[in-house]
């Protein structure tokens, strides 16, 4: 009687940390999937400022001036 209350308290201690297990490992997985994300996107504004497409320092600068001097 024993070995049998201690064989089902083994199996229902497995199962409920098998069942915590498989949703902490869910949670993680969700964690790395939503930090990726983040990253990516910080990644992509960090690029965006870097080459600052609409800044003010995307003069181009190797337009010829607009007054030259004539050769004598």
């Amino acid at each position: 009687m024993e070995l049998t209350v201690i064989i089902a308290a083994a199996l229902v201690g497995f199962w409920l940390f098998f069942m915590v297990l498989k949703r902490v490992l869910r949670m993680a997985l969700r964690l790395a999937v939503i930090g990726a994300l983040i990253l990516g996107l910080l990644v992509g504004a960090l690029a965006w400022w870097w080459y600052d497409p609409l800044g003010s320092g995307s003069q181009n600068r190797d337009a010829t001036p607009g007054r030259t001097r004539n050769a004598r």
